[in-house]
């Protein structure tokens, strides 16, 4: 396939049609009225319409169409799909033939049994398949934005121990389709059940009333058409769970062809094809199930009261008869009921892990109690929140259930406590509300020393550590969300500063700059990044061979926002990736455009830690050579210290994955961390930049220059390249060439310059030796 220009508009469309089809989708997924239904779909047509209006309709790709996309699909799963008479059948069918079209392509399908179909997909016989969102999933297949949401549901022949979550399928036989979301969700579980397995979700249903498993967990929708086609008598067990998104998965070696179709989606959805495809299978993905039980009862009384009135006394004795019967009917369904509100009360208000409260039932209880005891204050209260820091090292080295145990059993020393009351947030946080020690800060520690010595009392085994901040009622808030914020912001802090536990103080509220920064980066609308390089000097050779990017921002409300303000906040906020792939980006561009001109220059980027851990980083830099023809040696990586140490083991594998590539890394500010020595044993290390805070003042400072000095001893004898920072004078560039400093950077060669001015300046000096002199300020 050519590769076609991205314009910048394709990007704002996707952004703009999958914000409104997110609306419509929760408001077909979310159980409403009709009249709050239709008010949400208004809501994403008029978000919608004005703004993709102004946008071309034809999806912008960087690739050109396929002539034809094969989708893969289930044999019987109506009504999305089914095979009738040799046809493929169902919404998901004719949706994928409208991205298609819409596409410029053509659709046709393949339905089988879904191992079949599953295995086809992976091994690229198959291009697309509607499925179920995982985590899991995505290891294997890249995934479109959802379409549609769907939910599980137990069933169960009538008669059938009742039964309302997953744990209590344990020690059960249950049918689940093979290779299904249900299949894979029930295989990861601690303890699963016995899994009878099936072809396809009819086969599955067939299992239960065959009496050969004694219950089934499959789609709701699916199962519920089947069971009416064939009037079948299976029942739900308890209420609906695990509600996913509904998308196309493509094999992961074709993202050319996952752009193409992610982009036909978007606009299938925005020009209304979408819209008008879901009004006519809304009956069926929407089916009106009505029960006749209750007006079967009142008709019932009716009729009895009539005859009562018409015969009067005569049938006194057998009216009061059939009373008593309706009556106790009446009493049991109403005792039924009760019975199941209370269970859904008690599913929605308590997390089944841990058995404390969720955070919407946990913030009601701190409300009431607010409102119940209005000033004058007797008893203050704080608000702790703990959080168990390294739960996630614990999944990736021992596995989600030793995470899950570790989480189960601190909340069951949580549930001991007196006077406490506790909810569980997820992700190892949790949250108590307790009395507040008068005149004390140290509640929150000693709580902490209690706890730490009841856990190696009970579970020797636990390994886990955790922190805390509070916030305390009502000097800190007289609002439970307000109260909670406060204590979270607390918690940040006590991480940040590596300490055991903060109480919330006013300064450590964020600026407005800083909120207004983050805000910019989550909508993604980021104007006025743009890119300087500072050329290095090799003192052997005495050419310029190398340079560093550096990121400005020139906002056009903030003004110019120097770095130290918004990189840090974005390392923290996770979102410097952004930032990160355009440097890439730029880094290979302007290095492919130099060495085309006979300036080979090799230009290194700084990485953050969320770089190095959370995203793909490999694949952005290959995808970045392959955009501009480049070549490993166009571009390196600086790394801190504090962003290996993150990790190391999960750095070490991306950069030794980066090292195959030809691509090699130095650690930047190098000698003001604590473990500099383990990274050079550690990681496929080949340069060490010596911070600007020694070679700054070397001249004056002996212990500087002792340092300095002795870096590059060692760097020699490791066989690594040093590169000094911060060089502002001819004397310490010259002290530098004396020492054996392989490479320089600072003013004295040349301040960050602009794109135009820094290509410009590798042109000047690409065949003279460097002329210090030249170039003092």
């Amino acid at each position: 396939m050519s590769i076609k220009r991205m314009r910048p508009d394709s990007l704002l469309r996707c952004m703009i049609l999958y914000v409104a089809f997110i609306i419509a989708v929760i408001a077909r997924a979310t159980i409403l009225s009709a009249g709050k239904r239709i008010l949400l779909l208004l809501v994403a047509s008029v978000f919608a319409s004005p703004l993709a209006a102004q946008i071309p309709q034809a999806p912008d790709s960087l690739y050109e169409p396929p002539s034809q996309v094969l989708f893969g699909g289930d044999l019987t799963y109506p009504p999305l799909e089914w095979l009738e008479d040799g046809e493929a059948k169902g919404f998901n069918v004719e949706l994928a033939r409208a991205v298609a079209h819409k596409g410029g392509s053509r659709a046709e399908h393949v339905l089988d049994a879904w191992p079949d179909t599953m295995r086809a997909l992976e091994e690229g016989r198959i291009d697309a398949v509607p499925m179920y969102y995982s985590p899991e999933r995505a290891k294997k297949f890249i995934f479109t934005h959802a379409y549609y949401y769907l939910t599980h549901s137990i069933y169960a022949v009538p008669g059938t121990r009742r039964v309302s979550s997953i744990d209590e399928l344990i020690g059960k036989r249950v049918a689940v389709e093979e290779e299904s979301f249900a299949h894979q969700q029930l295989r990861a579980a601690a303890l699963a059940p016995q899994l009878v397995l099936t072809s396809n979700t009819l086969t599955a249903i067939e299992t239960v009333l065959n009496g050969n498993a004694e219950y089934a967990v499959l789609t709701s929708l699916a199962a519920d058409n089947l069971l009416r086609q064939h009037d079948w008598k299976l029942e739900r067990m308890g209420a609906p769970f695990w509600s996913r998104g509904y998308a196309f998965a493509i094999n992961k070696n074709r993202p050319e062809l996952a752009e193409w179709l992610q982009n036909s989606l978007g606009t299938v959805i925005a020009d209304g094809t979408y819209q008008a495809l879901y009004q006519e299978w809304q009956n069926e993905l929407e089916p009106v199930q009505t029960s006749r039980k209750w007006l079967n009862f009142f008709f019932t009384g009716f009729v009895i009261l009539l005859v009562v009135v018409v015969l009067g006394g005569v049938w006194y004795w057998s009216l009061k008869r059939t009373v008593e019967l309706r009556t106790q009917e009446l009493r049991n369904a109403l005792h039924e009921r009760d019975a199941i509100e209370e269970e859904l009360r008690r599913v929605a208000n308590i997390d089944s892990l841990t058995g404390l409260a969720k955070l919407p039932y946990f913030i009601d209880q701190l409300d009431d109690y607010f409102h119940a005891h209005q000033l004058p204050v007797k008893q203050e209260k704080e608000l702790l929140v703990i959080k168990l820091i390294d739960l996630d090292v614990i999944v990736r080295t021992l596995g989600f259930s030793r995470a899950e145990m570790i989480v189960s059993v601190f909340a069951a020393h949580l549930l001991k406590m007196d006077d406490v009351l506790a909810s569980y947030l997820g992700r190892g946080v949790f949250a108590l509300f307790l009395n507040k020690e008068r005149g004390s800060n140290s509640n929150a520690l000693v709580l902490f020393d209690q706890l730490y010595a009841d856990l190696a009392d009970s579970d020797p085994g636990f390994t886990s550590q955790f922190v805390g901040g509070s916030a305390y009622w009502p000097e800190h808030g007289r609002s439970a969300s307000k109260l909670m914020r406060h204590a979270e912001t607390a918690l940040a802090m006590s991480e940040a500063r590596r300490r055991r536990w903060l109480a919330y103080e006013p300064s450590m509220e964020p600026s407005r700059v800083d909120l207004d920064i983050i805000s910019i980066f989550i909508d993604g609308n980021v104007q006025g990044l743009f890119p300087v390089f500072q050329p290095q000097l090799d003192l052997r050779t005495g050419k310029i061979l190398s340079a560093e990017i550096l990121v400005r921002w020139q906002h056009p409300r903030l003004g110019l926002v120097p770095p130290n303000v918004f990189i840090p906040l974005l390392e923290n906020s996770g979102l410097i990736e952004q930032v990160t792939e355009q440097m890439i980006d730029d880094a290979v561009r302007v290095a492919v455009l130099l060495r085309k001109r006979g300036l080979p220059c090799c230009i290194s980027v700084n990485i953050a830690a969320y770089d190095l851990i959370e995203t793909n980083l490999a694949e952005i830099i290959n995808q970045a050579l392959i955009r501009y023809q480049g070549v490993p040696g166009d571009i390196k990586l600086e790394l801190t210290e504090t962003s290996v140490a993150s990790d190391p083991q999960r750095v070490k594998n991306v950069l030794m994955q980066l090292s195959e590539l030809g691509i090699y890394a130095a650690v930047d500010d190098f000698g003001t961390g604590y473990s500099s020595l383990s990274y050079l044993s550690l990681f496929p290390i080949r340069e060490l930049k010596i911070d600007r805070s020694f070679v700054g003042d070397m001249l004056g400072n002996p212990c500087n220059h002792s340092i300095v000095r002795s870096t590059i001893l060692m760097a020699r004898e490791l066989g690594l390249v040093t590169v000094a920072e911060g060089v502002e004078d001819d004397q310490t560039l010259n002290l530098l060439k004396k020492d054996g400093c392989d490479v320089a950077q600072g003013y004295v060669i040349a301040r960050p310059l602009p794109e135009a001015e820094f290509i410009e300046f590798m042109r000047a000096h690409a065949a003279e030796i460097f002329d210090i002199s030249k170039f003092m300020k």
